[in-house]
C-alpha cells in the first residue's frame, strides 16, 4: 500500500449552507489529513461557477436550510455535460427526510445521514475517502 506521502491529492467540492455542516464536513475532511484540497462553496452558484474552470474529483453536498434543494443542485450537476460523471455525495440531518430514491435515480453516488456526534462522521468520512480514492478508479481531471 502507498505511503500517504507518495498518494495523489484529490480536489474534493464541499456545499453546505449552514456554515456548521461545512465546519463539521471541512473538519471531518482535514483531521484524515490526506492532504486533499477542498474547495468549499456556501451556495450552488458559487459551486457552479466554480465548477466552470476547476473540475473537483468529488462533490460533496449538505443543503439542509430549506433555501436550496439538494435535489436541484444533482439534478443540475447531472445535466450538465462537463460536470455529470463527477461522483456526488449527498449528507443530510436526521431532523431532514431527503426523498433518497429521487436523488439515487438523479445520480446520486451515496446518500447519507450526518451522525449526531462528530467521531461518527469522522468515521464516516474516512470511509468515504479510503473508498473514493483508494478502493475505486477515481475520475482523472
Amino acid at each position: 500500500m502507498e505511503s500517504a506521502s507518495h498518494k495523489k491529492r484529490f480536489r474534493i467540492a464541499l456545499l453546505a449552507s449552514a456554515e456548521g455542516e461545512r465546519e463539521e464536513l471541512s473538519d471531518a475532511l482535514q483531521i484524515n489529513s490526506l492532504g486533499h484540497e477542498l474547495l468549499i462553496f456556501e451556495n450552488p452558484d458559487q459551486l457552479f461557477e466554480a465548477l466552470d474552470t476547476s473540475l473537483p474529483n468529488l462533490i460533496m453536498i449538505a443543503l439542509d436550510d430549506g433555501k436550496w434543494s439538494s435535489t436541484d443542485v444533482l439534478a443540475r450537476i447531472k445535466q450538465t455535460p462537463m460536470i455529470k460523471a463527477i461522483p456526488v455525495i449527498v449528507f443530510y440531518r436526521q431532523s431532514t427526510s431527503p426523498n433518497t430514491p429521487e436523488l439515487y435515480r438523479l445520480g446520486a453516488a451515496s446518500v447519507i445521514r450526518m451522525p449526531l456526534r462528530f467521531e461518527g462522521l469522522i468515521k464516516i468520512v474516512q470511509v468515504m475517502e479510503d473508498y473514493w480514492f483508494n478502493v475505486t478508479s477515481p475520475l482523472s481531471l
